[in-house]
Formats: C-alpha cells, structure tokens, sequence
C-alpha cells in the first residue's frame, strides 16, 4: 500500500481508538464509529481488499488483515454500534434499583450469598438474551462477507491472514486438558468447598466469586495497587512517573467498562491504561496485565512503519502483558516486592485460577472453530454450553454463546501469548535470575523486545530468543504439576 494510505489508516484507527476509550472508559454514554467509518470507507472497500489479498512479505500479509478486518468491520458497524450503545446504556432491576448492565458482573463477584449471585446472573442472562438477535445477524453477515471475498470460512480467513496454526493449537489445547483434568477437578472442587459450593451447582457466577477472593484482600489493599505497579517498573529500571506517554485512568464511573483495558491511541505517544476498580487481587492483576500493553505500545520504535506498529501478530503484546500478570503468581516477587510473606493460600489459588483460564479459552478455541465453519449459527448454542461445561466442569449458559466470541479468533492470539510467555519468561530466569522483576538489565532486555513493537510474530520471537519453535510444552508441563 502506499504510504498515503498508512497515514489514512493511521489516523482512522486513532479515532476509532479514542471512541473505544471514551466509551469503555464510562467518558461517553454512546459510541460514535459509524461516521468514522464513513469517512475512511475508502480504505476498505472492496477494491482495496482485492489488491491487499496479494502479498508477498510479512508486512503485506499485516496489511491484508487490517483491510480484511476493516471491510468486514464497516459491514456491520451500524449494528455493531447499537449493540455496544444499547448494552452500555441497558440496566437490571436489582434490589429496588436499577442498576447498569455493566456493573453486575462486579457486583456478582463481590456478593457472598449464592441464591444472590444466581438470581443476578439469572437477570443479566435475561439482559444479554435480548441482544443476541441482533449479535446473530452481525455473525452472520460477518460470514456472508468472508465467503463473498473468496475465503472459505472465518476459520481460513483467520489460517491465512493471522498464521494462527490452527490445528496445531488446537491439539495442544486437547492434551493440555487431557494432562491437567485429575489436577483440575480436584482443585475446583477443592477451592468450591471453601466458599461453600457444590461443584454440581457451580456456575460462571460462583467462579467469579472464587476468584475474587476477599479473604486475600490484606495482600492487596487498594491504596497499594497504583505504588505496586510503579515499584514493580521501577525494579526493571522503568520510571513511571516520568513516562508522560502513559496515561492511567483508574477513576470509578458508573458506565466504565468492568473489563480493564489499553488504549494505545497514537503509539507511542499517547496510550491509555484503563482499569475500573472492583477490589482485591483482580484490580493488581488488570493493571499488572494492561501495563505490560501500555509499556510494550509506550517503548515502541516510532520509527517503525504503520503495520509494524499497529499491526501484525496480536499474541506478541498479550505475550507481555501475561509476562506482568504472572507476576502474581510468582511467590519470590509476592515477597520481594508486596513485602507480603504468608501467601501460599493465595499462590496456590493464583495458579488454579491460570489453569482455569486455560481450560476456558481451550474451550472456547474448539467452540469457535466449530461456530466459524458451521453453517446454521444459530444452532451452535448448545455446542457452546456443551464445549466449555466440559471443558470447565461447572454449568455453562448458552446465553452467551455469540456474546462469548471476540472477532477475529483472538482466543487463538491469546493462547499463543500465554504459550509464548512461559518461553518468554524461562529466558529470563536463566539470563537475569530468578529475581528477574528487580533486575534493571532484564528491564533492558525487556525493552528491547518492546522498542520491535509487532514487526515479528511470537514464533520469530522464539527463534530470537534461540528456542527451535514455539513449544507449548513448558506451559503444559506447567500448569500439569
């Protein structure tokens, strides 16, 4: 593409961007893309698309996607922008008052009387069940328009223009279940006694609440959350304060987002680190996980063209901000840097919970490879609920079974992060120690890796980091101990 065309698509994602934010944020009560779109439409008509779709180079292959993206994108964006206004805005009745639809899950994982959790989750179902008619038709005209620009499939969209390697990750994803069922189901139903569950009850509610786990919140008290961050950057030799490029919003709003989230509006220069406090371990985990975003968008190269920028794969920045948040897993940094010593409750819980996780998005990999090949969408509510109860041994709605599917496959791109960081993180430990998180040289290093922004894929990072390839192994044998 011609340069012309970068600075267009560049500056089309800084609105886009900054409408997210402002939206997400709880800054805005509606979300405003659709004039965007209309005023960028040349950049994805179909004419744009039939000339991205030949490439030769890694950075052509970038390109296709984000036109393939925005095509398929401005196919639906006036739906896609009543439905996150409509969802924004939606209320429940609870408890003699109205309260925001975005708000219950934040209020389901901090309520300790199970008939309560229900009964919300229960009216929350009720509020996502009147939007999926129009999430199905947004899927299904998503679909139309893969096959109308000659893929076969969303899933060999995805194969071609994200190199995701599908089946490979799949089959990884079924032995890292098979490897880790008996370790699994005796912790889940270990952890669930101590909130007083049976594991037949159990449902997404009920996991919420487990892993908010109040009775931890004396390791992380709210008035640490901002000076932990800053510590944690400040032993890798990074001076938050002095980066006037980070931009944290941590401010309570009543339509804010409960999912923590990075806004890299114009990269480096201005990149949001947006979290929407809810207490406990989850608030350190949200911005240990979306400052490994806002550094790895902070410390890019400005030189770096557009696609090596902003695009490319998405697993390399999610592999940095997993690098953050396994930090509180990690026993030697819970002391080192919380200054917090008896933790071995916790620390077995921090790593029941990424095993959860896993065994999630393992699920949802498999639901979404079957969703983005079937022909009947609507019938694959059961498949959801069916797929991800196995998967999660606990009872799994199929309210959410589009609601639950982020574009673009990213579970794949989250998968690969999470494989790629447990590499990541072992290079680490052999080069800069144990007490990697302290050492201003593996801060360098670190850097160094985010200065490349996304010209390379998590399987060249491997490469670079003297690995043959990216192995799932170590994060099996991990999560399988």
């Amino acid at each position: 593409m011609e340069p012309s065309y970068e600075q267009a698509a560049e500056e089309f994602l800084r609105r886009v961007i900054r409408e997210y934010y402002e939206n997400g944020a709880g800054i805005k009560e509606t979300i405003e893309i659709v004039a965007v779109y209309n005023q960028f439409g040349w950049l994805f008509d179909r004419s744009a698309v039939d000339s991205s779709l030949v490439w030769s180079t890694p950075a052509e292959r970038a390109i296709a996607d984000f036109v393939v993206d925005g095509y398929l994108d401005a196919s639906v964006k006036e739906l896609s922008e009543k439905i996150t206004n409509e969802m924004t805005q939606a209320t429940i009745e609870w408890q003699g008052e109205h309260i925001p639809y975005r708000r219950a899950s934040v209020i389901i994982a901090n309520e300790p009387d199970q008939a309560k959790r229900h009964e919300l989750e229960s009216r929350a179902r009720a509020e996502t069940e009147k939007h999926n008619p129009e999430e199905l038709i947004r899927w299904q005209t998503l679909h139309s328009q893969v096959r109308d620009i000659g893929f076969a499939s969303y899933l060999d969209m995805a194969e071609q223009l994200k190199s995701f390697r599908l089946e490979w990750l799949l089959a990884r994803m079924i032995d890292l279940r098979e490897r880790t069922e008996e370790i699994y189901v005796s912790e889940l139903e270990h952890f669930l006694g101590t909130i007083g569950v049976d594991s037949a009850d159990a449902t997404s509610g009920d996991i919420a609440f487990l892993f908010r786990s109040p009775q931890f919140d004396r390791l992380f008290p709210p008035e640490k959350l901002i000076p932990t961050l800053r510590a944690t950057l400040a032993g890798l030799g990074v001076d938050l304060d002095s980066q006037k490029n980070v931009i944290l919003d941590t401010e309570s709003r009543p339509l804010k987002s409960p999912r923590a989230f990075c806004a890299p509006v114009r990269i480096p220069d201005e990149v949001f680190l947006v979290i929407s406090p809810r207490g406990g371990r989850d608030d350190y985990a949200s911005i240990m996980h979306e400052a490994g975003h806002a550094e790895h968008f902070a410390w890019t190269d400005p030189t770096l063209s557009f696609a090596e920028k902003r695009l490319g794969d998405i697993s390399v920045s999610e592999s940095y901000a997993f690098l953050f948040d396994n930090l509180l897993k990690n026993s030697r940094w819970m002391s080192e840097v919380m200054g917090e010593h008896d933790h071995a409750d916790y620390c077995r819980l921090a790593r029941f919970h990424k095993l959860y996780m896993l065994r999630r998005y393992s699920g949802k990999l498999e639901y979404e490879t079957k969703l983005h090949t079937s022909g009947d969408i609507e019938s694959m509510r059961d498949t959801y609920a069916e797929t991800l109860s196995r998967a999660l041994h606990i009872k799994i709605s199929p309210v959410n079974y589009l609601t639950d599917v982020d574009d673009g496959l990213y579970a794949a791109g989250y998968i690969r992060a999470w494989i790629f960081e447990v590499m990541l993180r072992r290079h680490l430990e052999e080069n800069f120690g144990l007490l990697w998180f302290k050492n201003p040289d593996a801060g360098k290093f670190i850097a160094g890796l985010w200065s490349l922004g996304r010209r390379h894929t998590v399987d060249e990072l491997a490469h670079y980091l003297r690995y043959e390839h990216l192995d799932a192994e170590p994060l099996v044998t991990e999560l399988a101990r």
